[in-house]
């Protein structure tokens, strides 16, 4: 028997959250088409009317005129020589070394003058008192370094060679490289062996009114150079006097000399002196290249004079003197209009050789006449020293008392230097410069602080043209 039995039942449900729908829909801009269009209008030149025969009579009156200004231009020489910059090669000068003064405390002592060896790996400096108000009473001293040596320091000389004076001049051997000659404030000169380095010295000239009394402006070797113990000199001062010196025996002796004297200059050349004898001092001396017994000078006053060492022609001198003094003058050239700083001969030409003063002038002479062949006038500032290139003989390097080094390059442009830079970033003012005989590319500076710059100069001031001394020889013979 089957029994059945009542369930029981019971209805639930589960609800969710009723889901929520957006629509999103994306629309693109509506784009236009537009179009603008000009007409196309003609475009008339109105000619100017002219009357066909007036012009023709006015082409033949003005005609002959234009043609002959034409033919004249083409055979000026107003632009002799001359070249764009663009056309010429550009010469790279830079600072190859800063040699400080030493000691450094001193910073009223100027470089005075500087000098390359014969062999021109050893460089010399001098320093003097900036502004003597009286006699000397300064210890100074010549420094010199070996650029080559492996112990090298700008900031500190290889060798210094202490003095009771300060030195104005210096000058090494052109053969010798360890032989130095220098002329003191006082007028005495020192004659140094640097090979010798416990007594460098070899002798020493006292300072007595018999030879130089004043500072010695120039020293210049005289050749033939003579043999290793024996050496020849000449001395220039402000004394006026010109001394030929020799070394023998261990001292050096005069053996000759001259004096300038304000009464024995040519009448063009008068200047005023309270004594009838009174010397005129020289502040520069170059001796010919080709012939040594040439020499030129600059004097107080802006004179330039040629002289002779041959000169037997006597002077009224009645000052002391250990040697009997001559004339030497044997004519004189059209003077500056300032101090002449420098007079040198050129290494190329006989009777060539350039002159610069205070007046910021650089000139070319020729001993043939006594006006300058060519004047070149600095930019700004008077000219302090002046060489020629070793290598080009129509390229000169100049410095000037506003701190510039200038180059002329005479083939590219005579109207302006080719190349200038500062020596210093403070202006000082330069004082001299010297060539480096054996490697062309270097030149060396000093100037007012002390300091002493070495200078490389590449580029087309170390490259010459065949044609250089041809025109050299030419310009002598032009009067422009």
């Amino acid at each position: 028997m089957i029994s059945s039995k009542n369930n029981s039942s019971k209805s639930s449900h589960t609800q969710t959250a009723a889901p929520q729908n957006i629509e999103n829909f994306c629309q693109v801009p509506k784009k236009q088409d537009a179009e603008v269009q000009t007409d196309i209008k003609d475009v008339t030149i109105a000619y100017a009317g002219y009357e066909t025969d007036s012009m023709v009579k006015f082409l033949r009156k003005v005609a002959p005129l234009v043609c002959s200004v034409l033919e004249k231009n083409i055979k000026s020489k107003a632009f002799y020589r001359y070249k764009l910059s663009s056309d010429t090669t550009d010469t790279t000068i830079s600072c190859l070394h800063m040699l400080l003064k030493y000691p450094s405390s001193e910073t009223e002592f100027c470089c005075s003058n500087i000098s390359w060896n014969s062999v021109g790996t050893a460089l010399a400096a001098s320093y003097s008192y900036s502004n003597h108000m009286s006699w000397c009473e300064h210890d100074s001293c010549v420094n010199i370094w070996s650029l080559n040596r492996k112990d090298f320091d700008p900031k500190k000389p290889n060798m210094s060679l202490e003095t009771d004076c300060c030195i104005t001049c210096i000058n090494f051997h052109p053969e010798l490289p360890a032989i130095i000659v220098a002329g003191k404030l006082n007028g005495s000169l020192l004659l140094w062996d640097i090979s010798k380095e416990d007594d460098p010295l070899l002798s020493s000239t006292e300072t007595t009114t018999s030879n130089h009394r004043e500072p010695i402006t120039g020293i210049h070797w005289i050749p033939p150079y003579g043999k290793h113990n024996r050496y020849e000199f000449v001395s220039c001062s402000l004394d006026g006097k010109i001394l030929l010196w020799k070394f023998e025996n261990g001292t050096l002796q005069p053996y000759d000399g001259f004096i300038i004297l304000a009464k024995q200059l040519p009448r063009n050349f008068q200047i005023k002196a309270r004594l009838s004898n009174a010397e005129v001092g020289i502040t520069s001396l170059s001796i010919n290249v080709e012939d040594s017994s040439i020499f030129i000078i600059g004097i107080e006053g802006g004179g330039i004079f040629q002289c002779s060492f041959e000169s037997k022609v006597p002077t009224l001198y009645s000052g002391a003197s250990s040697v009997s003094l001559k004339n030497p003058i044997n004519m004189g050239f059209e003077r500056h209009k300032g101090q002449v700083t420098t007079v040198q001969f050129s290494p190329y030409s006989r009777n060539i050789f350039l002159s610069a003063g205070s007046d910021g002038e650089l000139r070319i002479y020729s001993l043939l006449q006594p006006k300058p062949l060519l004047i070149l006038q600095q930019p700004s500032g008077g000219i302090n020293g002046a060489q020629w290139s070793t290598v080009r003989p129509l390229v000169i390097y100049c410095i000037c008392n506003n701190g510039q080094l200038h180059i002329w390059d005479l083939v590219s442009n005579e109207r302006s230097p080719t190349e200038s830079c500062l020596l210093t970033l403070s202006n000082d003012s330069g004082i001299s410069l010297g060539n480096n005989k054996e490697n062309p590319g270097l030149l060396a500076t000093c100037c007012s602080n002390g300091t002493v710059q070495v200078w490389e100069i590449s580029g087309a001031a170390l490259v010459a043209e065949s044609s250089e001394v041809t025109q050299l020889q030419a310009l002598s013979k032009t009067i422009e």
